[in-house]
């Protein structure tokens, strides 16, 4: 498999990972989580995916992709 194959697969599954823990295992105190609050009232908690987060989760994973692409094209290949 060449590397920039095997460097899309390994960002896509972390991406994947970190949108899933994100979304369905972490609480609104932490601090990679995608969810927000919309709505609060005394008895009712509305709780969304905020797609400004979701966004910025995607640009990091899109931009460490890139460069760890970049460092790993410049590593000579063993025969």
């Amino acid at each position: 498999m060449n590397r920039k194959m095997g460097t899309s697969i390994f960002v896509y599954f972390c991406f994947f990972m970190w949108l899933y823990f994100a979304i369905y295992e972490s609480s609104i105190d932490n601090w990679w989580t995608v969810l927000e609050i919309t709505q609060e009232t005394d008895h009712i908690v509305d709780i969304e995916v905020s797609l400004v987060k979701l966004l910025i989760g995607t640009i990091i994973f899109t931009i460490s992709g890139f460069l760890i692409n970049l460092l790993l094209s410049n590593l000579p290949i063993k025969d």
